[in-house]
Formats: structure tokens, C-alpha cells, sequence
């Protein structure tokens, strides 16, 4: 496998704040996604011998490194895997890599340069919505393909050409199928009566207003939402308005630092064992950093967990530490291993390295030899159709092997459709 370096860039300094990063693409974004060229998508990318070369876009810097590592050896993995089997019709593959810094703008910037400067075939990547938003205008007006790995809030049409976009394929779970599955389970075994506390930016807000959706059709309310900014470190006052909640359930979408810092005072002021607490974003390598104290008991819902005992998982986390060491795969790393697979078999099919071929083909793909088990693309919004598993941290566990227990969990979940106003989705 080849890769490629990134070029420098000059840094925004008026972007360094991860909280922006969050808080989706800004105004300028279109704009400067319009700098990148039209290009026709019946062309492939290079000729018949020249390796097909992919952008990759991944936060190997800034407030999201904690995905980084993961997010880009998954996708080394399948591609070193398709070049040991010869390549895709003949022709090996070459990842061109960026560093998003957990940054819209720099996102945009790097986007453009892969696809004007490289010539890549289409771009895999991007970690937060913000930074998928930014790269939406740029794939659009270059005719060319983003696949994008992580757990996001679902799509809706006021947020185009990020999402209900015909040149972007989402490979992670949204809300209908990360926490959906698993709330008649949750709320017939502890209560219905939730306090959701979630990031300041727009994830744990979409996700917490569906959420609330499912909720109420099960006859539970919600008790308390509250929103934090990025990098707040006490949580005092937020402690005391659970205390007096009445809350059964505290569901939880804080991210990276703040979620250590809110389940530790948590469990320090000895408020675990009145509450539970079921959280939509820590997997091994976040749960490990909290410790086992703060943790036991805890809930957590995603497509795939490193622990999870299934076939494909056994086989891949072999792999995984045959090539990447000590690295700790999650969903985002395992989507972006799956997008690489799925694109491969696309190309093979439609007989050439093409946006219309790629996208064509991939609507309606099944990838049966997915870590987590079989998942599909769904053709009318590309949203991947993927397992469910709903997890209980253990009791003084100690490392990933130990560390989880599946409670519920449910093959494959088929998601709520998109709320996009043109679907399915197609090429303009």
C-alpha cells in the first residue's frame, strides 16, 4: 500500500476552537467548496495501470485524535487487504492522506487540494458533522464521492449538501438505529423518566429530539436536558438538578473530556447508585480512560464494540493486531474499513473507477464480511442498514475483554428514512 503525504497549508487561526468545529459548517464553506472543478464523472481516475488514489480526510490532530488512530488504520487495513488480492480491476490502491486538525475549514481546504491537486477518485472520511458539512459542497461541486464513517444525528434537508447529498454515503449509525432498539429494553428495566445531558452542538441535540421522540411512545418523559460547552471542568450545578429530577435514567452525549470529567464527579458524589446512566458515545478506549469506579454499570449503544463476540469480529481482530499493534478499533474505524471494501466491490462492478459507477453500485450493497456482522447500503438515502448492540459495563473490570457485557442486541436495524425532500437520492 502507497500513501502519500499531505502538502501544508496555512492554519486558520480564528478556527483553533473545537467548539466551531462542532457547531457545523460555516457560512464561508460553500464558497470556497465551489473553487473545486467540475469534473466528469465518466472518467476514471488515471489510466488503466496507474494506482487508483484515495483521499482520505482523518482528525490525526485536535480535539477528536482520540478517533484518529482507529479511524485510519481501519481504512489502511481493507486497502492493504484489496492490494494483496490484486488490486481493484487490476490496479492498486493509494491513499492520499490528510489531517482534518478537527477542523471545518481545514477540512474544505484539504478536500479541495485532494481533489484538485491529487486527482483522487473520491474521498473517505471527515470525522464530525461539522467537518462533513464542509467537505458536502466541495464533493458536490466536483462530482465526486465522500464515504463517511461516523455516528451522526440522521439527515435532514436543512443541512444539504452535508447530508441528502446523492455524492455522500453514510457508513455509521444514526439515532433510530444506535438508541431506538434498545429503549423498551432500558426503560421496562429501570424506568422511563430520562435527564439528558449532551455536548453544546447540533449531534446530541438531534439525537436527544429523537430520543425523546421513541420516548414518549413508550410512555416515558423527559425530566432535565441539559447542554454543556466544550471543556467545562465541574459539574456541580449540573449534579444537583439531576439529585432533584426524579430521573430514573441519565442519558449521556458528552464527548471526549467531558464525559471523563462528568462520570467521575458523578460517581464521586455518589450519585451511581440512585441513577442510571446510558451514554451514546464512549466504546473501549473512551470507557478506559474513565476507569472502572466511574464506569460499572454504565450503558452503551453502538453498531460495534472491539469485544464483540461474532465470526467476522474474531477474524478481524486478529488482523487488526497483525497490522496496527496496539491500536483499539471502534465503529469509526470499522465503518472506514467497511467503506473501503464496499467502494472496491463497487468499482469491480461497475467495470471502472467512476462517481456515477461507484455510486450506482454501491446503493444497495450487502457486505456480509462486516466486523460487526452483515450491513447494507441502502440505495434510496445511503444510509447504511447495520447491527445493534446495547452494552453493560462489568464490575471491576480490567482491560477490553472484560470490560463489556451484551444485554440486547438486534442483527440489523433498519433506520428511519431520511428527511430529505428528493428521495431516493440521485445524481443532478
Amino acid at each position: 500500500m502507497t500513501i502519500s503525504s499531505p502538502r501544508g497549508f496555512d492554519r486558520r487561526s480564528f478556527l483553533r476552537s473545537s467548539a466551531f468545529a462542532a457547531l457545523g459548517a460555516s457560512a464561508a464553506v460553500p464558497l470556497l467548496g465551489a473553487c473545486a472543478p467540475q469534473s466528469s464523472s465518466k472518467n476514471a481516475s488515471g489510466g488503466k495501470s496507474d494506482p487508483i488514489k484515495v483521499g482520505v480526510i482523518s482528525p490525526l490532530s485536535g480535539a477528536w485524535t482520540v478517533y484518529g488512530k482507529a479511524h485510519i488504520a481501519g481504512f489502511k487495513l481493507a486497502v492493504d487487504e484489496i492490494n494483496a488480492a490484486g488490486g481493484t480491476l487490476g490496479r492498486k490502491w493509494e491513499i492520499v492522506q490528510a489531517d482534518s486538525q478537527t477542523q471545518p475549514q481545514v477540512v474544505t481546504e484539504q478536500a479541495n487540494r485532494l481533489i484538485r491537486e491529487e486527482n483522487v477518485a473520491f474521498l473517505a472520511g471527515t470525522f464530525s458533522s461539522a467537518e462533513r458539512n464542509a467537505a458536502g459542497p466541495v464533493v458536490t461541486a466536483a462530482d465526486k464521492l465522500l464515504l463517511y464513517p461516523t455516528f451522526y444525528e440522521g439527515q435532514s434537508q436543512k443541512y444539504y449538501p452535508g447530508v441528502c447529498n446523492p455524492n455522500i454515503f453514510m457508513f455509521g449509525p444514526e439515532p433510530s438505529e444506535q438508541v431506538w432498539p434498545h429503549m423498551d429494553y432500558i426503560v421496562k428495566k429501570h424506568g422511563g423518566k430520562f435527564f439528558m445531558v449532551g455536548s453544546d452542538y447540533v449531534w446530541p441535540r438531534e439525537t436527544n429530539r429523537l430520543t425523546k421522540q421513541k420516548l414518549t411512545e413508550l410512555g416515558g418523559k423527559v425530566v432535565g436536558e441539559v447542554y454543556i460547552p466544550f471543556n467545562t471542568p465541574q459539574y456541580g450545578s449540573v449534579l444537583s438538578q439531576i439529585k432533584k429530577s426524579g430521573a430514573d435514567v441519565i442519558f449521556l452525549s458528552l464527548t471526549g473530556s467531558d464525559t471523563v470529567n462528568f462520570r467521575r464527579q458523578l460517581a464521586a458524589a455518589g450519585m451511581k447508585k440512585d441513577f442510571i446512566v446510558w451514554t451514546v458515545d464512549d466504546e473501549e478506549a473512551a470507557t478506559s480512560g474513565i476507569g472502572p469506579e466511574a464506569t460499572a454499570g454504565d450503558y452503551v449503544s453502538f453498531d460495534y464494540f472491539w469485544s464483540i463476540d461474532t465470526p467476522n469480529n474474531a477474524a478481524f481482530r486478529k488482523k487488526v493486531r497483525a497490522a496496527s499493534g496496539n491500536v483499539l478499533m471502534d465503529t469509526v474505524g470499522v465503518a472506514m474499513y467497511n467503506a473501503a471494501h464496499m467502494a472496491a466491490k463497487a468499482i469491480e462492478l461497475a467495470g471502472d473507477v467512476s462517481t456515477d459507477g461507484i455510486r450506482e453500485k454501491l446503493g444497495g450493497m450487502t457486505f456480509d464480511k462486516a466486523p460487526q456482522g452483515s450491513i447494507t447500503m441502502r440505495a434510496e438515502d445511503h444510509q447504511a442498514v447495520l447491527p445493534s448492540y446495547l452494552v453493560k459495563v462489568r464490575p471491576n473490570w480490567t482491560g477490553t475483554d472484560d470490560m463489556f457485557e451484551v444485554v440486547h442486541k438486534v442483527a440489523s436495524v433498519t433506520p428511519s428514512a431520511a428527511a430529505c425532500t428528493d428521495l431516493p437520492l440521485k445524481a443532478k
